[in-house]
């Protein structure tokens, strides 16, 4: 068979007018017309993508049994009925057939997760020859995120072997009859696009589907899917663990939803929040130790810089030490993120986002426009805030500036993950100081940490007959100490810059104002 060949619809109108273009004016015969829902499944290590196929799971609208199809270039490998409901996690849950046995031999019986999922129409129409032969198959492809962005339409040609001839011609007709524009980008890079550069709500950068007037649910649910399209994107990275960064992504992702789900009472299902919480706070906590081991390394050189030039050499038998921890900590987060209980979680995650049903009717605020709602809960979130920020003085527990980086946590991924639908001004006046306080309490809190965890691993090192090791991290731990407590005087003043006239004012002003007519 020959190269199928790709265009974007670049003409106006609807997927019911161009497809009657493609049957009515140019003769081409529908062969299927299906609607549902497709999400596009990979292995964590993009196993699928590497080798130039895909695997779509398809939920056919009403009634319909959910099919599995395998394609490679637009051409159908397999496809087949799907017996669960829900798209398979392990390549043991592919469909009992021989094809299917070569698709699972060649992710090499692993895990499958979840990419981007859409809505589309998808319309299959052949071309035929005046004996009646097909000579091209075309596929026609109208498709939009589950949060409602349109994605491009996109037609392929498909030639049949020996018809190239003639699948050229069809090819001019359709340029004569309908606007095309030659692409190479499939409908899957282009709903992964969509997802995370169409939304941004959870990042609070763009966040164009946001918008005062759509109810709490529907905002709460596209924040959801941003946030949840971030630990997709970084996934295959934590795994590999390669890049530090994609692991602190994965974690802000994660603690995001948290947050939101916390501060989703009446708005989001209670037995679902319920259970995405408990699940999250588990994703959260199986990537801590691996987090930390990262921190420590990248902040080793820093740390071994305020030691005198002669010390510094003293401390390579301790780095060796951090790079084999940080490596056992890595091995054994890989082992939980693929276990069955994340790839269950994780596919349960995203049918309940992709299920309209569990979205209909899920709590009393539910309906109500979201940005009453999320002005409610910042409020609370910054009253409860100022209120034990207050409380600190220089005899309050290290437990006390802990549980209020978490509350400080909480009004800001409120306000940035919702921050489309706020006075630009006024966020900004909230935001510079917000975030240095939690800058002063994160520092606190994890050179803490740090120091505790430098002097449990710096126990291997007792064993050695040079103890210059040990005594050099003996001074690293000093200096944390030194950070630690600089980060814990300055709060003081930190927090008074948040906790003032102008800043507090700046909440009242965070509706929009209506713009005159």
């Amino acid at each position: 068979m020959s190269k199928m060949r790709r265009y974007e619809v670049t003409a106006a109108g609807d997927f019911a007018s161009v497809l009657a273009v493609l049957t009515d004016h140019l003769g081409l015969r529908l062969l299927s017309l299906d609607e549902g829902q497709r999400s596009w499944l990979d292995t964590p290590a993009g196993t699928l993508e590497r080798a130039e196929t895909t695997l779509e799971f398809r939920r056919p609208s009403g009634d319909g049994t959910p099919t599995l199809t395998w394609a490679a270039e637009g051409r159908v490998l397999v496809h087949d009925p799907c017996v669960s409901s829900t798209p398979p996690v392990q390549s043991s849950e592919l469909p009992d057939s021989p094809a299917f046995a070569r698709l699972a031999t060649l992710v090499d019986g692993g895990e499958l997760v979840a990419g981007p999922t859409v809505n589309s129409q998808i319309a299959v129409l052949a071309c035929l020859d005046d004996e009646e032969k097909t000579t091209a198959r075309i596929i026609f492809d109208r498709s939009e995120t589950i949060d409602g962005i349109t994605l491009p339409m996109l037609l392929e040609v498909l030639p049949l072997r020996g018809y190239e001839d003639e699948a050229s011609a069809l090819e001019k007709k359709l340029k004569r009859s309908v606007a095309l524009s030659a692409s190479v980008t499939p409908m899957r890079e282009l709903a992964q696009q969509g997802a995370s550069e169409g939304r941004g709500a959870g990042s609070g950068e763009d966040g164009a589907a946001l918008v005062p007037t759509m109810s709490a649910a529907s905002a709460w649910r596209a924040v959801f899917q941003d946030l949840s399209d971030a630990i997709t994107k970084s996934f295959s990275g934590v795994l590999s663990g390669n890049d530090p960064e994609d692991l602190h992504a994965f974690r802000v992702a994660v603690r995001r939803i948290r947050t939101i789900l916390q501060d989703g009472d009446d708005v989001v299902d209670p037995e679902s929040r319920d259970r995405f919480r408990h699940e999250y706070r588990w994703l959260g906590d199986v990537t801590t130790p691996t987090r930390d081991a990262d921190v420590h390394l990248i902040e080793f050189p820093e740390l071994a810089a305020t030691l005198p030039p002669s010390r510094r050499e003293e401390l390579v038998p301790f780095k060796g030490i951090l790079e084999r921890h940080r490596a056992d900590c890595h091995a054994a987060m890989t082992v939980e993120l693929r276990s069955m209980r994340r790839a269950e979680f994780g596919t349960a995650w995203l049918s309940f986002l992709a299920d309209d049903d569990a979205w209909t009717g899920c709590g009393d605020l539910a309906d109500e426009p979201v940005l009453r709602i999320v002005l409610r809960r910042v409020e609370k979130a910054n009253r409860q805030l100022v209120k034990n920020g207050r409380k600190i003085s220089k005899k309050s527990p290290a437990i006390a500036l802990h549980e209020l980086r978490k509350e400080g946590k909480r009004l800001r991924y409120l306000l940035e993950c919702f921050s489309p639908l706020f006075n630009e001004k006024a966020l900004a006046t909230i935001l510079r100081p917000l975030r240095d306080v939690q800058d002063d309490l994160g520092e606190f809190q994890d050179t803490e940490v740090q120091a505790n965890a430098l002097l449990e691993l710096a126990g291997e090192l007792e064993g050695a007959d040079d103890h210059s090791a040990l005594m050099a991290i003996g001074g690293v731990i000093e200096q944390l100490g030194v950070r630690g407590a600089e980060a814990r005087a300055s709060f003081s003043k930190t927090f008074g810059q948040f906790d003032n006239r102008k800043v507090q004012r700046a909440f009242d002003q965070l509706e929009p104002r209506k713009k005159k007519r």
